[in-house]
């Protein structure tokens, strides 16, 4: 369907602009957060398309023991992705397709973000659509998640679309929200970069960029 080979191209250029951005080695490892049991073509592409699989980490806050036999060299590992259960710069860098959005308020976004700077020794990539683009991905409905919250979340209700009428399960930002939240939690040093994902000539996902130009040890 058009759907899923949008979603296909997304996701495909998310992980080309991870690949030519950090360069990353067989060596380094990748804490990916948000890793899925969805037999979709596109889920998980990070580890279909990345040929060192053993050095992946795969978070989820559900268990899916599925993933280890289609994965096997990956780590698996239940958590919270606000709250890593990992040391500071426990892996070369953080991976991260459409999670920000669905994690709650602008404060618990912003941990998010924080966290993944904190795991991460060189760099992270965070992806989420983008509030402006006509479309919402996730329903998509065109225009209604320009509405304030309260009439959103009633039509999203009386359209069956009951997953998405709360602020806790999706919470749109655009490019100038992004950016100012990953500034509010960003190191010392850091460079920050936006690339976007266009459909309809108008960009429907946002790719956030941030390399550590002195990475721990």
């Amino acid at each position: 369907s058009m759907a899923s080979g949008l979603l296909l191209r997304t996701r495909e250029a998310v992980f080309q602009t991870f690949v030519a951005t950090f360069q990353p080695s067989p060596e380094q490892t990748v804490l990916d957060i948000g890793v899925s049991a969805d037999d979709h073509l596109s889920s998980n592409l990070l580890e279909k398309r990345y040929p060192h699989t053993d050095r992946i980490c795969g978070l989820s806050i559900d268990h899916f023991p599925e993933l280890r036999s289609q994965f096997p060299g990956m780590k698996l590992v239940q958590g919270d992705a606000r709250a890593l259960p990992f040391a500071d710069g426990s892996y070369d860098f953080v991976y991260s397709h459409a999670v920000i959005e669905h994690l709650g308020s602008r404060v618990q976004q912003a941990r998010f973000l924080g966290e993944a700077l904190r795991v991460a020794r060189r760099g992270i990539l965070v992806t989420t659509p983008n509030r402006w683009h006509p479309v919402e991905t996730h329903t998509g409905l065109p225009f209604l998640h320009f509405l304030p919250a309260p009439l959103r979340h009633w039509l999203y209700g009386l359209l069956g679309k009951g997953m998405y009428a709360s602020e806790e399960t999706l919470h749109l930002m655009g490019a100038r929200t992004l950016c100012r939240l990953v500034r509010e939690v960003q190191p010392g040093g850091a460079t920050v970069g936006l690339r976007r994902v266009r459909w309809l000539s108008l960009p429907s996902n946002l790719i956030l960029l941030v390399s550590k130009t002195r990475p721990a040890p």
